[in-house]
């Protein structure tokens, strides 16, 4: 059986660069990480997942085997594939039946929306209200991903892992970042300011360390410091990607923080514009009800 070796040292945090709101902070490079990588990681079946991702000739029975290894894991994904979100005409009892029919990307998807709800651990009003956040990120990022012609699972997956940061800080700090969560800001860069000032880091770092120490793919850690940053010219297209959906989830209705300058619809998806083709942007209300209805199926 062969083992694999993970380097389970803390990544050292790069120095904050300008392209990073605003250089106002002296970032705590160990107390912060040591505190935030104690938190449980996530399941390791979602891990393994993450690696087969990458695996162009990834077949069923593979990731079968590999989500059946997770009994619960299972019964989740089970659960969520006979749900009203796809809406077949017949029940499925069959792990395998049920990942042949929804295929690769959509079971992929699902099993790690179901490892970051246990990644959670027992919900609350934050919680909640961070995790509906992160998961209308990754459907919205799951209904644009054409645009870039990036594969559904890649694009969701990197939606709801944008924001782990934040979770964990919620997680591990709560007394210090409800105040930040509870309270209305003028807009993103002023959350991030009261980030700092109250823990002296902010969530795009905190989760680029988390994933940097799960030893998760290196565009996870790009995601999670830089998508809100200023749109770049220097942009990978899953952060670009990432950054356009994240500014949609808050004006559709699901922000993670409340902020009282928001851009348009117009302005949020102008960065996709250079993209398009013959693409089309979803129109804003057919998005809006497309994410809530299938929202409310992933939370029930």
């Amino acid at each position: 059986m062969r083992t694999s070796i993970v380097d389970t040292r803390l990544p050292k945090a790069a120095p904050p660069t300008e392209t990073t709101a605003e250089t106002d902070f002296q970032t705590d490079q160990v107390t912060i990480p040591v505190k935030l990588c104690n938190l449980p990681p996530l399941n390791a079946i979602a891990s393994q997942l993450l690696v087969l991702s990458a695996d162009p000739d990834i077949d069923i029975g593979q990731l079968a085997r590999v989500v059946g290894g997770d009994p619960a894991l299972a019964a989740d994904v089970l659960f969520l594939a006979n749900s009203s979100l796809f809406g077949f005409p017949s029940r499925m009892h069959s792990l395998r039946h049920a990942m042949a029919l929804l295929g690769l990307d959509r079971i992929k998807a699902l099993a790690m929306t179901v490892a970051m709800r246990g990644f959670l651990g027992k919900p609350n009003p934050l919680i909640h209200q961070c995790w509906q956040h992160s998961v209308a990120c990754a459907l919205v990022c799951d209904e644009i991903s054409t645009i870039f012609d990036i594969s559904s699972d890649r694009a969701y997956t990197a939606g709801v892992m944008h924001d782990i940061g934040r979770l964990g800080l919620l997680k591990t700090y709560p007394k210090e970042m409800t105040p930040v969560l509870t309270s209305q800001h003028k807009d993103m860069q002023a959350v991030l300011r009261a980030e700092r000032e109250v823990l002296k880091v902010d969530h795009g770092f905190a989760g680029s360390w988390l994933v940097s120490h799960w030893a998760f793919p290196e565009d996870f850690s790009e995601i999670c410091k830089h998508h809100h940053d200023a749109p770049s010219a220097a942009d990978s297209q899953i952060l670009r990607l990432v950054k356009t959906a994240c500014s949609i989830a808050d004006l559709i209705g699901f922000p993670a923080v409340r902020c009282e300058e928001q851009p348009s619809y117009l302005d949020a998806t102008a960065p996709l514009h250079p993209w398009l083709g013959r693409r089309e942007v979803p129109p804003v209300e057919d998005l809006r009800a497309d994410v809530t209805a299938r929202l409310a199926v992933l939370q029930s």
